[in-house]
């Protein structure tokens, strides 16, 4: 090869892109093993007591916490572009599907089950066609202000859902807020045992936390407390634990007995579940990425996340999603590749071989400490002070996010969301993004007239650039913006920039024929400038081209300027 040839990098397969491990196995590094062992089992200790918890949480007994990370595990390790997230239970994704499946069946029936592993399957499936039609961009769907802010109920809402087991009360039905009126209705109900049992494990939760955090402090605190409950013989004391936990894995096999409507009628609650899911892990994996200098593909995400909750579905388990705190404790153990998942869940199975009985003294009132203390983690004071400090606006959609979530309960909460961040989109497009421009002999450019106070324009010539599409929501304050313009800069000729205008509907394209009347009857010439392949098509399509006449169409602003001026003007 020649001294400075280019190399060309084959661009891999479709099989090799849709299975990333089929390209990093065969390359795998002896070196690595010990740190992907190791941080194999970081992430067991630590996701182990989440997943027993995250399943109370849910509404389904606890072990089928461990037969999500098994399936979840296995999949994404295949599937993942990154390799060093994980994906798993999670705290916030356990607070949406519970609700969720509470729209088709209530949490009591005997069908619950059945119903939130389906919702699972609809999770992964439609996961997987979002990255098969390259549907990455949904990640910017809510507003970061919606989504913070519903993380930030569900954090408060997590620690009221948890405290009636740490009291060892009855726990009351509906929003979190009927929640926490219910627990105070029935103080008087307080299981002191039960209450020693759930504090001295926040306590300790706490404690770790702040002095210890790389230490495994749920894995602990949970066999410390089936330790307690075994040699004090709590149940006995009218503490709560969480029984026979059955020894096994688990069979194989897709949900059955719904209707196609039933499935269809899901595949619509399990939109909610992904929006909460997928803006967690693609947070998680972009960040990871970065981090390790690897390529990021959203597509490939999706696809990824699909496969790991189409596994847990099969499987029995529910949904969850990349994790930013598991994440990290397996960067910091040294994850390599996700050979790390896959010793998960060679873990997980194992415990379910010989683990599994261990569990049936764990107090109930410890895994909802071990829930707390995760809920803790989603609230964010200092992103709400951001919010409060950079834009009230924003910080007033972070609270009644927030509120509307506390208050009338998590699906509503996620319907006002996504109707808030649809409402913010909405008002950021309509403020028509028009710019007058001028002439910079020192750039030799049109350059934005306020912040170049030297820049001029002959007189009567008006330039302004769009910058911004001109669709159905900005077409009125655009018309408005313009005439006003003209009005105040007594113009008898508009020169309109669309270079940086990326997209032109039809509602633009009619409001561009309706304002060159409406400047033709003032004696205005309006001139079209820079309108590349698509929007042209669109504005010929629309009948624009013929009101505004080809000879009205330039490829550059100066041509433009120079129809309407001697040929010296404006250079």
């Amino acid at each position: 090869m020649s001294r400075g040839a280019a190399v060309v990098r084959q661009k891999p397969n479709v099989f090799v892109r849709t299975m990333p491990i089929v390209e990093w196995l065969p390359h795998y590094k002896r070196s690595w093993l010990p740190l992907d062992l190791l941080a194999g089992l970081s992430v067991w200790a630590l996701v182990v007591p989440q997943a027993l918890a995250y399943a109370a949480v849910v509404g389904v007994p606890a072990q089928y916490g461990l037969y999500t990370i098994l399936g979840a595990s296995v999949l994404y390790a295949v599937f993942a572009a990154t390799r060093q997230v994980v994906t798993g239970p999670s705290a916030s994704v356990a607070a949406v599907t519970a609700p969720v499946a509470a729209l088709y069946v209530a949490s009591t029936a005997p069908e619950y089950l059945q119903t939130v592993i389906a919702l699972t399957l609809c999770v992964g499936v439609i996961y997987i066609l979002l990255g098969i039609f390259r549907m990455g961009w949904i990640s910017n769907f809510l507003a970061k202000a919606v989504l913070e802010g519903f993380v930030f109920a569900v954090g408060f809402g997590l620690i009221v859902d948890q405290l009636p087991k740490i009291l060892g009360i009855p726990k009351a039905a509906g929003s979190y807020w009927d929640v926490l009126v219910g627990m105070v209705k029935d103080l008087g109900l307080t299981n002191a045992a039960t209450l020693t049992v759930g504090a001295v494990a926040v306590g300790l939760l706490l404690l770790l936390r702040f002095t210890a955090p790389k230490l495994p402090r749920a894995f602990i605190v949970v066999i410390l407390g089936i330790v307690a409950s075994s040699l004090l013989d709590l149940s006995t004391h009218g503490v709560d634990v969480v029984g026979e936990v059955p020894t096994g894995l688990p069979s194989v096999g897709l949900p059955t007995g719904f209707s196609i409507d039933q499935w269809l009628s899901m595949a619509v609650g399990a939109l909610a579940i992904i929006l909460v899911s997928y803006s967690e892990s693609i947070a998680n994996a972009t960040e990871s990425a970065a981090k390790h200098h690897q390529e990021f593909a959203p597509d490939q995400e999706l696809t990824a996340q699909g496969a790991a909750w189409v596994g847990s579905s099969l499987v029995g388990g529910f949904p969850g999603c990349g994790s930013l705190s598991k994440t990290a404790v397996s960067e910091s153990a040294g994850q390599k590749t996700q050979l790390a998942g896959l010793t998960v869940a060679g873990l997980t199975v194992l415990t379910l071989l010989l683990l599994a009985p261990m569990f049936t003294n764990l107090p109930q009132a410890v895994l909802g400490a071990v829930v707390i203390d995760a809920a803790l983690g989603l609230i964010h004071f200092k992103v709400a002070g951001r919010f409060f400090t950079a834009s009230r606006i924003n910080f007033l959609v972070f609270t009644a996010t927030a509120v509307g979530l506390f208050f009338v309960g998590v699906v509503a909460g996620i319907v006002f969301g996504v109707l808030l961040s649809l409402v913010l989109l909405i008002a950021q497009a309509s403020k028509s993004p028009l710019r007058r421009m001028a002439y910079d002999p020192a750039e030799q450019a049109y350059v934005e007239a306020e912040t170049h106070p030297d820049a001029t324009t002959p007189d009567g010539v008006l330039v302004v650039e769009m910058n911004g599409p001109l669709f159905f929501a900005d077409a009125v304050p655009f018309r408005t913006h313009l005439l006003d313009l003209v009005s105040a800069y007594d113009a008898t000729a508009v020169v309109l920039d669309l270079e940086a205008t990326p997209v032109i509907d039809l509602d633009g394209a009619d409001m561009l024929t309706k304002i060159h009347g409406q400047l033709a009857d003032r004696g205005v010439r309006l001139l079209l400038t820079h309108a590349d392949t698509d929007e042209f098509g669109v504005l010929e399509r629309a009948g624009t081209m013929d009101a505004v006449g080809q000879a009205n169409v330039f490829e550059t602003v100066r041509d433009a300027v120079a129809a309407v001026t001697a040929p010296s003007a404006g250079e």
